[in-house]
């Protein structure tokens, strides 16, 4: 059986230890809304156990699946080139969450694991063997407006597969991955205004605060979109540290803490 539901009882695989999670939940919690919640959340994880990446999307053959997060250990994300793949054709014929789909008519979260082999040949030649993917270890839930989302966390063949002791230790925070990742990417929608003019906006953040240079502005438009600190670095050029630096100079130069601070300026410059 590779799908099991979080009954309080047992995993499929082997019985859960309790583990402290206080800690896990506070970093979550302070990223929840933030680019770098991604960031935290793996960071997190891999205190409990080794993941090389993650990314979380939505489960329905009837529309074209759509990816929310993502972020890697290395810094070295390949979500965005797998996704293409599965999005452009694969997930239609994807049937390694039908059993924790299923499950979700019993209760709100379930777990599936999945090996490269489980996969059919196009799949696995397009995503797996192109990435030297191992398995994956995914927390499957339901979400705002009917939405099936997989957080699905992976490790590539450099490791050893997911064992007994990594699916205790990601089952014993499932639900609080589960609530975090759905929590975030409504918070995440809800402060991101439509279809900004990024360049206007852009301009008109200069002309309000002299002080930031160019790199600051294009940090701050690159947030301003939603971007990860993974996706700002790679479209400047630079590492996501020094995005973070970037990110601090403006927020201390436009005296803000928080993203959702910075969107509070950008809607009022929109409105003036």
């Amino acid at each position: 059986m590779n799908a099991w539901s979080l009954d309080d009882t047992a995993s499929a695989h082997a019985s859960v230890h309790p583990r402290p999670v206080d800690g896990f939940m506070s970093h979550l919690i302070d990223a929840l809304g933030e680019p770098d919640f991604g960031h935290s959340l793996i960071a997190r994880l891999n205190d409990l156990v080794e993941v090389d990446f993650f990314s979380v999307y939505q489960l329905d053959v009837r529309e074209t699946p759509r990816m929310f997060l993502s972020s890697s250990r290395s810094g070295h994300d390949v979500s965005d080139d797998c996704f293409r793949s599965y999005q452009k054709r694969l997930h239609t014929q994807d049937h390694t969450f039908d059993g924790a789909k299923a499950l979700l008519r019993e209760g709100p979260v379930a777990m599936t694991y999945a090996h490269q082999s489980h996969f059919a040949p196009p799949h696995r030649a397009a995503i797996y063997s192109r990435h030297g993917i191992q398995d994956r270890l995914s927390v499957v839930c339901r979400a705002d407006g009917g939405l099936v989302l997989a957080t699905n966390f992976y490790r590539f063949e450099r490791q050893p597969m997911f064992g007994s002791s990594d699916v205790d230790a990601i089952q014993s925070v499932a639900r609080s991955v589960a609530a975090c990742v759905t929590k975030h990417i409504s918070l995440a929608a809800g402060l991101r205004p439509p279809a900004p003019d990024i360049g206007a906006l852009t301009r008109e953040l200069a002309a309000s605060c002299p002080r930031l240079t160019a790199r600051e502005l294009d940090v701050c438009a690159g947030l301003l979109l939603g971007r990860t600190y993974d996706g700002i670095a790679a479209d400047l050029g630079l590492s996501v540290a020094t995005v973070k630096t970037y990110r601090a100079r403006a927020y201390d130069k436009l005296g803000i803490n928080f993203r959702s601070q910075l969107f509070g300026i950008a809607s009022r410059l929109v409105q003036s």
